[in-house]
C-alpha cells in the first residue's frame, strides 16, 4: 500500500484575542504581501486561529479606515534628478512622488519639511509660515504625526505662523489658523510649539488693506512676519474651476476678465501670477497675506526657505504643471524646495 502523506500538525487552539488576530492578519498583508488564503493558512498553522477569508478582508479594511496602515508611494528618482540637476539646478531640494493623489505629495512635503528643519535648525527656534488649502492641511497633519515620533536633531521650538486667511466659509479646516490644532503641545509631541495666528478677512478692497493691517489680531501677524524662516505653500491653476482664488472671486461677484487679460496662470499664497511675473494690477479685491510676492523673492534671496508642495487637484485630480512651471520660471525666484506628483514631473520635463 502506498504510504499515506503526513499531515502537518496545526498549532494548538489559540488564546489570542480579536485585536491581536487582526494585527497579525494586517502584518502579514502589509509586510509580507500575503494573499487572504495564505494569511488564513498562516493563522491556522502557526497560531491555531481559524478565520474565513472574508474576515481577513474585513480586518484589513478596518485597519485602513482607522489609519493603522498606510500606503507610501515611492519617489521617482529619475525625474527628481532630471528636474533638479538638468532643468532647475538652483533648487535646493526637489522630490517627485509616483502618485496621482494630492495626499501622497502632501506626505512627502511633510517629510521634506522635517528634513529641512533637522538640517538647519536642530536645537534652535524655527519659525514656519503656512499658506492654506486642502493640500497644506494634509501636510500639516502629517507633519504633526512626524513630530510625535521619536526623532533626532529637532529644533528646540517651532513657532507656526498663519500667512493667509481661509477662503472657504463651508470648510474652515483649510484655513492655516485651523492647522494649529494639530500642533498643540501634548506628551507625544517631541518639540515645544507656539503660534502666530492671522485673524483677518481672506480678501479686501485695496483701499482697506492698510487700515485692516493696523487692526488688533492682524497687525501682530504682520509685525512678526520677519521672523519666518521657512514658508510652506501650495499653488492653484487659473484654468481649474476648483481654484480657491477663482472660487472666492466668483462668490464675491468680482470680474475676472482683467486677470485673464493680464495672462493669469495661477496663484501662490493667494496671489495671482503670470508667466513673466506676479500680477500687480489693482483688482477690485485682493488677498490679505503677511508677505507679498516681491517680499517672498527678497526672502529667498536672503537665504530663506520656501517649500512648494503641489500635488494634483484634490477634486478633479489633474496635475498643476502649468502653474508650477510658471513659478519655477519666474525671473525672481519664489521657491527653494519643490514636491510634485510624477505626472507633473514628466510634464515639466516635456515642456
Amino acid at each position: 500500500m502506498a504510504a499515506r502523506k503526513k499531515r502537518r500538525r496545526s498549532a494548538q487552539p489559540s488564546d489570542l484575542i480579536r485585536p491581536e488576530i487582526e494585527a497579525l492578519a494586517c502584518d502579514y498583508f502589509c509586510h509580507e504581501g500575503l494573499t487572504a488564503p495564505l494569511i488564513q493558512k498562516r493563522l491556522r498553522d502557526e497560531h491555531g486561529v481559524k478565520v474565513t477569508r472574508e474576515e481577513i478582508y474585513r480586518f484589513v479594511r478596518k485597519a485602513a479606515k482607522a489609519g493603522w496602515v498606510e500606503f507610501k508611494p515611492p519617489q521617482e528618482y529619475s525625474l527628481h534628478r532630471r528636474i533638479k540637476e538638468q532643468r532647475y539646478p538652483w533648487l535646493r531640494d526637489a522630490s517627485v512622488v509616483q502618485t496621482a493623489r494630492c495626499e501622497d505629495v502632501a506626505f512627502r512635503g511633510a517629510q521634506m519639511l522635517l528634513e529641512l528643519i533637522q538640517q538647519d535648525y536642530a536645537g534652535k527656534i524655527v519659525h514656519i509660515g503656512f499658506s492654506g488649502g486642502f493640500g497644506l492641511r494634509t501636510l500639516a497633519r502629517c507633519f504633526a504625526q512626524l513630530l510625535r515620533e521619536p526623532t533626532e536633531r529637532l529644533p528646540e521650538e517651532i513657532v507656526f505662523h498663519a500667512m493667509v486667511a481661509g477662503f472657504d466659509v463651508t470648510d474652515p479646516t483649510t484655513d492655516p489658523n485651523a492647522f494649529f490644532t494639530y500642533f498643540v503641545q501634548d506628551p507625544p509631541m517631541q518639540v515645544n510649539t507656539s503660534f502666530v495666528a492671522f485673524h483677518a478677512p481672506a480678501m479686501a478692497r485695496p483701499e482697506l488693506l492698510a487700515e485692516l493691517a493696523r487692526q488688533a489680531g492682524i497687525k501682530e501677524a504682520y509685525e512678526r512676519a520677519h521672523e519666518i524662516d521657512v514658508i510652506v505653500t501650495g499653488a492653484s491653476c487659473w484654468h481649474d474651476d476648483h481654484s480657491a482664488l477663482k472660487h472666492y472671486l466668483k462668490l464675491a461677484e468680482q470680474p475676472m476678465d482683467d486677470l485673464e487679460v493680464a495672462g493669469c496662470i495661477g496663484d501662490i499664497l493667494w496671489q495671482p501670477i503670470a508667466a513673466d511675473g506676479p500680477i500687480e494690477m489693482k483688482t477690485a479685491i485682493q488677498a490679505m497675506t503677511v508677505k507679498q510676492l516681491d517680499e517672498v523673492s527678497e526672502f529667498v534671496a536672503g537665504q530663506g526657505h520656501v517649500l512648494l508642495v503641489s500635488g494634483p487637484c484634490s477634486k478633479c485630480h489633474l496635475p498643476k504643471t502649468e502653474v508650477v512651471k510658471a513659478i519655477l520660471d519666474q525671473k525672481r525666484q519664489l521657491i527653494t524646495h519643490l514636491a510634485v506628483d510624477s505626472r507633473c514631473g514628466r510634464d515639466l520635463l516635456a515642456m
